[in-house]
């Protein structure tokens, strides 16, 4: 329904009528004004029904000579008649069936004023003309169809009352058929009036789906303003900030039953002396190449971020340690062999990463599984780079020592224990 092909902005915002819309968005304002207004036409029948009935005793008091004529005209066929144009618009159809309906609404009307009125005499003639044709005006009114149609049924209203001026038992036809063009004036009146109103109702329609199209538009604006937030604009993968989000979200969601959960901190090696030996340029497309080599590594519901300039956090979700250990060195072992020049590296003349693991155990916090994730890092780094170093335990949790810290000094100390390397 939002499709700017079906709704141009010329449409929706200039003047302009229903038989001039596409034909899917015609369907869909048919749609629309059926179910505002259809209730209103039923309701206009089933008042017409019942004031039919209420009419039959009023004749016979009138002119008892109509009682046969009256349950005849009113109680049978006019009755069974608004009976089922009640039940046709029990359900939507056609707008040719819709526009019909008032037709045939305007015919039954004018003939059973004219046929009684002629039954009942002179005096009754005219009086039942009259109230016939001003019983057809407030139909015009209550029923929501094309203009078209409403002038059709007026024109059919409006002859009748006059053909039967013509020939029917009146005193004075002249005087009768001008009395007649001033009713029929009153009644264009009422369909002017309902022309304005079926204007005014597609105008508010348009506005309307402009205004959830425009609403429609700006939430997917929204929702690519919040994607291009939530990632690195170099790789195209998520940002230190996102990626926080994320963890809050795992920790909170699954405090006191959450999963194994491992933490890799990856590093690309000696990428200063690359940037240096080959410049910026080569530096980015180094950076881009290891971050697809690693989202390539790893499962869908796990995250890959951007953690730093050429460092990237890994955070696998219900995983082991052996199964962890099997994906940072899948990620070492992929990004070893791409090939790509380092000149700058005094260990390796191609790019390599080291990694550090840290899986969550007890009671820690994710600041806590970064920070061991960090310091097997730097051990991997101190060991020799590109490979992997898998943080002990914390303190307090197996029979392993605590984890891998960093010293003031920049040197790691010596420890009786220290975290295990997969080079």
């Amino acid at each position: 329904m939002t499709d700017r092909v079906m709704l141009p902005d010329s449409l929706l915002t200039q003047e302009s009528r229903v038989f001039a819309a596409p034909p899917k968005l015609a369907a869909i304002y048919d749609a629309y004004s059926w179910a505002a207004h259809s209730l209103k036409a039923r309701a206009w029948l089933q008042a017409a029904f019942v004031f039919n009935l209420i009419l039959m005793p009023f004749d016979y008091l009138i002119e008892p000579s109509l009682l046969t004529a009256t349950l005849v005209i009113r109680g049978i066929i006019a009755s069974a008649i608004l009976i089922g144009l009640y039940m046709l618009w029990g359900r939507q159809r056609p707008n040719w069936v819709q526009g019909a309906t008032l037709t045939v609404l305007a015919a039954t009307i004018m003939l059973e004023a004219g046929a009684l009125g002629a039954l009942g005499g002179v005096p009754l003639f005219e009086r039942y003309l009259t109230a016939g044709l001003f019983t057809f005006a407030t139909a015009i009114l209550f029923f929501p169809i094309e203009f078209r149609w409403t002038v059709t049924a007026v024109a059919t209203a409006v002859a009748l009352h006059a053909g039967m001026i013509i020939i029917g038992p009146v005193a004075d036809p002249l005087l009768a058929l001008g009395i007649s063009c001033f009713y029929s004036g009153a009644i264009l009146t009422f369909a002017t009036t309902r022309k304005a109103t079926l204007r005014s109702q597609w105008k508010g329609f348009r506005s309307k789906i402009r205004e959830l199209r425009d609403q429609e538009a700006l939430a997917k604006l929204f929702a690519e303003l919040q994607l291009v937030a939530n990632l690195d604009p170099l790789t195209g993968i998520q940002n230190r900030r996102s990626t926080q989000e994320d963890i809050d979200r795992i920790w909170s969601s699954t405090a006191g039953d959450r999963p194994p959960i491992a933490f890799l901190m990856i590093d690309i090696d000696d990428f200063k002396n690359l940037n240096d030996s080959l410049g910026h340029a080569a530096g980015d497309e180094c950076i881009k190449t290891v971050a697809n080599k690693i989202r390539d590594a790893v499962r869908d519901g796990d995250i890959v971020s951007r953690y730093g300039g050429e460092e990237f956090l890994v955070v696998l979700t219900s995983t082991t340690a052996s199964g962890a250990l099997a994906v940072a060195e899948r990620i070492r072992k992929s990004i070893a062999s791409l090939r790509l020049e380092n000149p700058g590296s005094p260990t390796a003349s191609r790019v390599t990463v080291s990694i550090g693991l840290a899986l969550w155990e007890g009671d820690q916090t994710p600041e806590m599984l970064i920070g061991r994730a960090d310091a097997a890092l730097y051990l991997a780094k101190h060991k020799g780079k590109n490979q992997t170093v898998i943080a002990p335990p914390p303190d307090g949790v197996g029979a392993r020592s605590g984890p891998a810290k960093t010293h003031p000094s920049g040197k790691h100390p010596a420890k009786k224990q220290s975290p295990r390397s997969v080079a």
